[in-house]
């Protein structure tokens, strides 16, 4: 029986050391669910770009039981919607491509400290029947951050700012080149892995 227990520490500390043992999710950890960017999609491609800004306080309650190897971010969208520009129907489907960018800073004391991280290439695609808009197989939407950096940032010094920069390319036909599309941020998840 003491065999198996210590083959089952080892076993653990051989796993954490590899990364692949990881936190239960933090939900919406960077206080982006709900925050809503508006894209103007203005070449007949139907790109756009835009920013959301989001604040929120220290994570006082992570409790890490070791140091971490590694931290995650997986993007979530809660909804899509179209208003100026766009065709009377909106097309289905609709397929998305986004590069994002998330800076996490802490501007407190004499400087400011902040971890920024990319994911490219991250598709969705956009169905619609009648007004209703759903968004469904998102994929490449992780983030991975700097573990060293983000967790001074989000554990002390006070309030502080995510800021996700979004760049998207519709393919739709008819396409919506002039068309204004509003994706309303979900939450997401953090994941530390030990």
């Amino acid at each position: 029986m003491k065999r198996l227990a210590l083959l089952g520490s080892v076993l653990a500390l051989a796993f954490a050391g590899c990364g692949l043992i990881s936190s239960p999710p933090i939900d919406n950890p960077f206080q982006l669910g709900g925050k809503s960017t508006t894209f103007n999609l203005v070449s007949a491609s139907a790109t756009g770009s835009a920013n959301v800004t989001a604040t929120f306080e220290d994570l006082t309650n992570l409790n890490l039981p070791a140091n971490p190897s590694g931290f995650t971010y997986n993007l979530a969208i809660q909804s899509v919607s179209f208003g100026a520009g766009c065709p009377a129907t909106i097309p289905s489907p609709i397929n998305v491509t986004l590069s994002a960018t998330l800076t996490v800073s802490d501007g407190s004391g004499a400087t400011a400290r902040s971890s920024t991280a990319s994911a490219n290439n991250v598709q969705f695609t956009l169905t619609s029947s009648g007004s209703q808009i759903t968004v469904g197989n998102l994929t490449n939407g992780t983030l991975n951050l700097n573990v060293g950096q983000i967790l001074p940032i989000i554990q002390n010094g006070g309030t502080n700012t995510a800021v996700l920069a979004a760049q998207i390319t519709t393919m739709s036909s008819p396409d919506l080149a002039g068309c204004t599309m509003t994706i309303t941020w979900g939450g997401g998840q953090g994941v530390l892995r030990f």
